[in-house]
């Protein structure tokens, strides 16, 4: 192999040793959760007002009978 050839192949991989870090970094990025996202924020926490105020419409109604 030429010498010219050698350090052709050197340098490319020298550019992929530069690369390959940040692909690494952005890979992780995308496959962790975005910061704003909070879990506990988005699941049910249970009825909200507008059904306690039919569950006590309704009971108002069982009560009057």
């Amino acid at each position: 192999m030429s010498r010219d050839r050698s350090d052709a192949i050197f340098a490319r991989i020298g550019s992929y040793g530069r690369l390959i870090p940040v692909l690494i970094q952005q890979l992780r990025s995308c496959l962790s959760a975005p910061a704003g996202y909070r879990r506990e924020a988005h699941y049910m926490r249970g009825p909200g007002p507008a059904c306690r105020e039919k569950q006590a419409a309704q009971n108002a109604v069982k009560s009057d009978q």
